[in-house]
């Protein structure tokens, strides 16, 4: 805790970097102290983590261990994607005070078909031969478009800094292989343990996580809250960022307070 504000710890989806958060991160400041992590093989300077290492659970570990030599424990945590799982996979630690996982990855349907995300693989050698490109490349309304359209309901609503540092994340990001392969070889089983308030929430037009295949309600606790988010993608938080900003401070405030 700094300057009497709780510790929130931020946690980006794969490929992405600790900046996913930059458009949240001052109206978080006023309530929180915040800490924006890069989760292991993600980053700049990343080393590719072993296939044991990659594996959501371990990956929570580690961001614990991280933490507490830091000072840090039990924050409230907030993710995205895959780092909505490890934030969930941290909740059944024990290792937090509240939960947000924003389209959180895991909740595999049983017997469902989770596709790697073989884009991202392809992609990456390539940005770094464009990275001098880059910043005009993403002024374009159709490279915003064609890079964003499977995660954004709306791709206008993200700035060119915005694109420009997920493109630069996604080269950087060594452990993306692995962790990808590690995320669709495992699921979420943490559920029963985890005891802290607990949200979770979908984009109404989220296509990177489907209903049909990526959202089994039943992987978590019987206490958790199930939010739809109207005319949203699956990058919650940059398709309607008051959404997130709200659901990360009712639920705080659920955990300061159970009977809210």
């Amino acid at each position: 805790m700094t300057g009497g504000r709780p510790d929130l710890v931020l946690l980006h989806g794969l490929g992405s970097a600790a900046t996913y958060w930059d458009n949240l991160v001052g109206d978080l400041g006023a309530d929180f102290s915040v800490i924006a992590l890069d989760l292991p093989g993600h980053g700049p300077g990343a080393v590719r983590p072993t296939p044991a290492e990659a594996v959501p659970r371990a990956m929570a570990e580690a961001v614990r261990a991280g933490l507490a030599a830091r000072g840090v424990v039990r924050p409230h945590v907030m993710g995205l994607s895959l780092g909505g799982w490890v934030a969930l996979e941290m909740a059944a630690l024990g290792a937090v005070e509240s939960v947000v996982a924003l389209a959180p990855a895991g909740l595999w349907r049983q017997g469902a078909r989770i596709p790697l995300a073989r884009e991202g693989t392809l992609l990456r050698p390539w940005l770094g031969v464009l990275d001098p490109a880059l910043p005009a490349l993403v002024r374009l309304p159709s490279v915003k478009h064609l890079a964003l359209r499977s995660n954004l309901f709306d791709p206008s609503r993200a700035t060119d800094a915005q694109l420009l540092a997920a493109a630069r994340a996604l080269r950087q990001a060594r452990g993306f292989g692995v962790c990808d392969r590690a995320a669709v070889e495992n699921r979420f089983e943490g559920g029963p343990a985890v005891s802290v308030p607990t949200t979770v929430a979908f984009g109404d037009d989220d296509r990177v996580l489907a209903p049909g295949s990526s959202q089994e309600r039943a992987l978590l606790p019987g206490h958790a809250e199930w939010v739809r988010v109207p005319r949203c993608g699956h990058a919650v938080s940059w398709d309607r960022p008051q959404v997130a900003l709200d659901l990360v401070r009712s639920t705080a405030a659920r955990a300061k307070n159970p009977a809210a």
